[in-house]
């Protein structure tokens, strides 16, 4: 069963919700009594002799929702909630907890004898009461003493439960506290009370989404994003507009040359925005000499619309030149067995994606993994030293369908310790070595 536990309307300020439990219960005392007489026969006429209305929800009458639906509602709507902890109740205790958690004014009321909570004592004052005509002589002027007070008081602004929607969303900070394999969890800088999961779909549309989210996220690191509700359960997202990876994979086509302006410069290479708000990345050897702002000539090598990734390169040639080429067939993927030259391209705490010297169109990485390095290698992964460009000689393992991306082809090779071939690496000068 769903509860929809939202903030429905205003508040009634001359409702008098009771909380407390139904029918015959044996109070602390031994002693068996109907709480059903105790409302009805106490409870409402004391409520209406001081012009006020009292609620109940198996009492509210001509409606088709649960008891807890009632429930719900009228702690919603009440100005004064009255909760009676005389004997344990589950549907006391949950409604209790909602009065407190709306920060309703409450009075909480008890036999003498009751087992009242210890954690919860220190949240309120208990009235407590005998179940006899002096006992509820007494518990109705104390009673109505409690609600003529809180009354009287000025009323604490309520908590408000409405879902976020994506009008209200306001950009925060968020501290990475958990990193998985597929989300990580974070807590909002400026309210630590906020905690939140991001998964792999709510990376930004200008991100590229990392195989693994260990690759770029660590705890402690400090992100940009937004808390939403999505279905009812709060998430960060980096998400932000329309989602333009349709557009994108419409317009960049395979082959099509554009002019792309440079947007940033570091030591992972030229970052460039394409014409649209596509952005990629030209290799350090592709872009010397590039600064920002600088327009470049590139060429769309291919578009991964799953990882949200554009792959270019720089284009030698002018735009009318460049004729789309087929998209790759497992023929065109190397073989188990081959060894070749190959380029770090990306580098991860346990492992390397290379570009292979004789496959340098491919639209997949291969992975080197550090159980497959040679021992100097995963050394220098260890220590930090391993950067982009370095040069390595592989022998491809295993080639074949993506067991976690479909549509995807895999590649993964074991690097074995041998003389490097030249950098521009053809087929002919491998072989030769």
């Amino acid at each position: 069963m769903t509860l929809d536990l939202r903030r429905h309307g205003s508040v009634e300020e001359d409702m008098v919700f009771f909380a407390m439990p139904y029918g015959d219960k044996e109070l602390p005392n031994g002693n068996t009594e109907n709480f059903d007489d105790l409302y009805e026969g106490h409870f409402e006429d004391w409520i209406r002799n001081w012009d006020l209305r009292a609620e109940r929800a198996d009492k509210v009458a001509g409606t088709t929702e649960s008891a807890m639906d009632v429930a719900w509602s009228g702690i919603d709507r009440a100005g004064i909630v009255v909760a009676d902890l005389s004997v344990p109740s589950t549907s006391v205790a949950m409604e209790l907890a909602w009065a407190l958690c709306l920060r309703k004014r409450l009075v909480v009321i008890a036999h003498k004898g009751a087992l009242v909570p210890s954690n919860a004592l220190g949240q309120f004052r208990v009235v407590w009461y005998e179940w006899s005509v002096r006992g509820l002589f007494e518990l109705r002027t104390s009673l109505q003493s409690e609600i003529e007070a809180l009354r009287r008081q000025r009323r604490e602004p309520e908590m408000d439960l409405r879902p976020y929607m994506p009008e209200d969303r306001q950009r925060a900070r968020a501290k990475v506290e958990e990193v998985g394999e597929d989300h990580i969890r974070v807590r909002d800088v400026r309210n630590p009370r906020r905690i939140a999961e991001m998964h792999k779909r709510d990376v930004g549309y200008h991100e590229t989404i990392p195989d693994q989210m260990s690759q770029r996220y660590h705890v402690g690191r400090d992100i940009p994003g937004f808390f939403v509700y999505r279905d009812n359960v709060l998430v960060f997202t980096q998400q932000e507009g329309e989602d333009p990876w349709d557009t994108w994979e419409r317009t960049y086509q395979r082959g099509s040359v554009f002019t792309a302006r440079v947007h940033l410069v570091n030591n992972a290479g030229v970052w460039v925005e394409l014409p649209g708000g596509g952005r990629s990345r030209l290799r350090q050897h592709e872009a010397v000499g590039l600064k920002e702002n600088d327009e470049v000539p590139v060429v769309i090598r291919w578009v991964d619309r799953v990882r949200q990734r554009i792959e270019i390169g720089a284009a030698n040639q002018p735009a009318t030149a460049a004729v789309p080429g087929p998209t790759p067939s497992l023929d065109d993927y190397p073989r188990p067995g081959e060894r070749q030259g190959a380029t770090v391209t990306v580098v991860n705490e346990s492992f390397v994606l290379v570009t292979l010297d004789d496959h340098p169109e491919l639209p997949t990485l291969a992975l080197l993994h550090a159980r497959r390095m040679s021992p100097s290698l995963r050394e220098d992964l260890e220590a930090g030293r391993v950067t982009e460009g370095r040069r390595v000689v592989v022998d491809v393992e295993e080639v074949g369908p993506s067991r976690t991306k479909p549509g995807r082809t895999d590649i993964r090779v074991r690097e074995v310790e041998s003389e490097l071939p030249p950098e521009s690496g053809t087929v002919a000068e491998a072989s030769a070595w």
